[in-house]
């Protein structure tokens, strides 16, 4: 489908969400990656907007070798999640573009090709082999345009998964228990109905620990955990002529599925947001939590986390061990080249250095979740317990983003949630919340001229 004029610069923040997401967070791979050894550009200063994140943290934090490198300075320009957009979009359409290049979600990159703010990273095979993309999981979808060429460069992915307490899952009495009553091995789920097997065996309310800790906030985070069912199925959100595909029988599954599950959290699970879920986790009260690696990544700091160095992380379970062709949407943050930089080769070796494996892990620590395969599984990996299983999610779901069109954010953020949270609360039944999400759908769809 061809976008109409209407609607070709309405783009309407599809991962807004997400930044908020992003925000919050303080080996299959090509080889190991190590920092561009470009010429020099001479005496330049780059510039970099981005929103401020522990993840721009980390990318700021190698500015000195990357100078030192390469003789050109770096100012990066940090503005809170609430006004960095806006931020951009108005220097953007004001053309009073001073900077070279954006940190941003790839939601936003379709509105600024589209426009024609930002330019290719590259076209040229041979600048494109320096990058190594085939370190970076789900890189097809960084390429935008009629001719698909590559404007994005992943800085940091984010997935959902289960966390799970190790000191519960590897206790001896526990594993014992549990062989007992189920017949199998006590060890991460790796289907869906493992995941409510253990689930209903951690659940002890008088002992203050539930078995899993989920959000029925109305947001895109009930959203997920809706789609990631939906998926299993067999569902989506919309087919390729932009018909829906989740009022049917795989969405109904979806939705009993997910609510099945809350008999084993926390009574309160179904106000849960963000916040609330995550602070219930990390403070020990319940086995398993249905999160983002960013949750992960705070697990790990003891001035965050009471379990720290007691959490592992899997992936959210197809209905059996088969994910090669299951869908999993992801959460890529990452560079974008202004069409009105003087400085695109410096933009290039920026990128090139930042993004390297050798970089990327040096970084990671101050705050980041690298994007490459090689950074996950390499020299970090076992001071990190969330990134080999990240980086194995990475690389057997079928990865796509969140809609990159500019209802998307509407989809994902209002329609279907609102449909979740209604079913949650017993307000709709499934087929009914549904059906009224389809109508909310059409009239969308139909109001932008699809």
């Amino acid at each position: 489908m061809v976008f109409s004029k209407k609607r070709s610069f309405t783009m309407l923040a599809a991962l807004l969400m997400v930044s908020l997401l992003l925000s919050a967070c303080s080996g299959s791979g090509a080889g190991s990656r190590t920092a561009g050894s470009g010429e020099t550009s001479g005496s330049k200063t780059l510039t970099i907007m981005a929103e401020t994140s522990s993840h721009a943290d980390a990318f700021k934090s190698i500015i000195p070798d990357f100078e030192e490198k390469y003789g050109v300075k770096v100012n990066v320009v940090e503005l809170p999640y609430d006004q960095y957009q806006q931020q951009l979009k108005l220097k953007f359409v004001s053309e009073q573009v001073d900077f070279d290049l954006a940190y941003i979600p790839i939601g936003w990159v379709p509105e600024f090709q589209l426009a024609n703010y930002i330019v290719p990273i590259a076209t040229e095979q041979a600048k494109l082999d320096e990058l190594e993309l085939d370190d970076f999981p789900g890189i097809d979808n960084a390429y935008f345009g009629a001719d698909k060429q590559l404007y994005f460069l992943p800085y940091m992915n984010e997935t959902h998964g289960i966390l799970y307490r190790t000191d519960l899952f590897e206790d001896a009495a526990e594993k014992k228990a549990f062989q007992d009553k189920y017949g199998y091995e006590l060890q991460p789920p790796q289907t869906m109905q493992q995941y409510k097997d253990i689930a209903a065996f951690f659940n002890r309310p008088d002992e203050n620990l539930y078995g899993v800790t989920l959000m029925g906030e109305n947001s895109i985070l009930s959203g997920f955990a809706f789609y990631n069912r939906l998926f299993n199925y067999g569902g989506d959100l919309y087919d390729d002529n932009y018909k829906q595909q989740f009022n049917n029988e795989a969405g109904i599954k979806a939705l009993n599925d997910f609510k099945e599950l809350f008999q084993y959290a926390s009574p309160a699970a179904r106000q849960y947001g963000w916040s609330d879920a995550s602070s219930e986790f990390l403070q020990g009260r319940s086995a398993m939590a249905e999160m983002a690696t960013t949750v992960a990544q705070m697990a790990q700091d003891p001035n965050q986390s009471t379990i720290a160095g007691k959490v592992g992380f899997t992936a959210i379970p197809a209905n059996d061990d088969n994910t090669s062709d299951i869908k999993r949407f992801y959460l890529p943050y990452g560079f974008v080249m202004t069409k009105h930089s003087d400085n695109q080769e410096a933009a290039f070796q920026w990128m090139e250095f930042a993004t390297s494996q050798e970089m990327m892990e040096k970084a990671a620590p101050v705050g980041n979740i690298p994007a490459r395969t090689s950074a996950l599984t390499g020299s970090l990996a076992s001071e990190y317990s969330f990134y080999e299983p990240h980086a194995d999610i990475m690389n057997s779901f079928r990865l796509e983003t969140l809609p990159l069109i500019p209802e998307g954010s509407t989809i994902t953020g209002e329609i279907l949630p609102n449909a979740v949270v209604k079913y949650l609360f017993g307000e709709r039944a499934a087929e009914d919340a549904l059906k009224e999400a389809e109508t909310e759908f059409n009239e969308l769809m139909k109001s932008r001229g699809y």
